[in-house]
């Protein structure tokens, strides 16, 4: 998603930009009062953060999902499910045995996580306080709350805020004139912050300063993402490609041409399309043609992929991605999850 730059078209989303930062803290008000919110009676742990866009929350509440599965949880991932036809549900993507209904229907990051996350419910729906009850009805010992920073209604044990370190607050412009969903001054909720896209130890003096100030001394640790690997339309790995058409509709594409650079392959051709984009088979076959006349694969997301019906005999060879979270301190934030699980348990 863009956002304007220049002064006057700025300067005209200003007062929209105000009317919602009145809108957002009259909520966070309502909110803040004890007992405004629903726990479900299980642990609920909260992957969020403050802007649209990515920050790497899809691969983080995977990460999380799977360490918890390990410690010999039954975790549910519950999402509102965006771009999917759920409504308020509860909708059961996964029962724990992959997707039960299509990306068009339970959204693409859920139908994502029900491929790769085996044991694992995902429960999609507006109304995440039922996704959460039913969650647990189904047998679901801990709730894992996708992209839940701004679902105050739903509490929860553990508040996770994910803050991109290379453009954190997006020049700390509200929408609609600019990505940040809440002021920074929301942080005080957090419970801790991950800056995603750093390196190990790597410092951010100024950043720290801002998150401190609002957070206090909450945990600050620091994830990047790596590569692993290549799949096919049926989830199987495949070799990595020679050359590759690449295409996405997701809101970092230039973060996936620089993991397809560094995973050694040869981008001869890109198509970018808008986060959560619908593939119309026109574009596919031109993606296709493209590839035939290169001489080169398609090559997607995975996110993307999830979003595509199978099967695809227009392009023969697609392959996607597939991006994981890789937090530089793991043994930290297990240390969290465990604490936020067991003070509930």
């Amino acid at each position: 998603m863009t956002f304007p730059e220049h002064p006057l078209a700025v300067a005209l989303l200003t007062p929209p930009a105000l009317a919602y930062r009145a809108a957002v803290a009259w909520r966070n008000r309502r909110y803040d009062r004890p007992g405004a919110a629903v726990h479900p009676g299980i642990p609920v742990i909260s992957v969020g953060n403050l802007t649209v866009g990515g920050t790497g929350k899809t691969p983080m509440t995977a990460w999380i999902a799977s360490r918890l599965l390990e410690d010999g949880r039954r975790p549910a991932i519950v999402s509102r499910g965006y771009g999917g036809a759920s409504g308020r549900g509860p909708c059961f993507v996964s029962r724990g045995a992959g997707p039960l209904v299509p990306a068009r229907v339970g959204g693409d990051e859920p139908v994502l996580l029900a491929r790769r996350l085996p044991g694992v419910l995902v429960v999609v729906g507006s109304d995440r306080v039922a996704g959460a009850r039913a969650a647990r009805e189904a047998g679901a010992d801990v709730v894992v709350l996708d992209d839940g920073f701004q679902h105050r209604r739903l509490a929860r044990d553990l508040d996770l805020v994910l803050l991109d370190s290379r453009d954190p607050f997006g020049a700390y412009r509200l929408l609609p004139s600019g990505p940040l969903r809440e002021p920074v001054a929301s942080l005080r909720r957090a419970h801790a912050v991950i800056l995603t896209r750093s390196r190990p130890g790597e410092p951010f003096p100024f950043l720290e300063r801002v998150i401190r100030r609002h957070a206090g001394e909450v945990p600050l640790l620091r994830a990047g993402h790596r590569t692993a690997g290549f799949v096919d339309a049926g989830g199987s790995v495949q070799a990595s490609p020679t050359r590759a058409v690449a295409f996405s509709g997701i809101g970092s594409p230039d973060e996936f041409l620089v993991d397809l650079v560094q995973e050694g392959v040869e981008v001869v051709a890109e198509r970018r399309f808008p986060d959560h984009h619908r593939y119309r088979d026109a574009e596919l076959a031109e993606i296709a043609g493209q590839a035939r006349e290169h001489a080169a694969v398609p090559v997607t997301t995975e996110k993307d992929l999830a979003r595509l019906a199978t099967p695809l005999p227009g392009l023969a060879g697609l392959l996607a991605l597939r991006i994981e979270a890789e937090p530089h301190e793991p043994e930290r934030l297990r240390a969290l999850l465990r604490l936020a699980v067991g003070r509930r348990a």
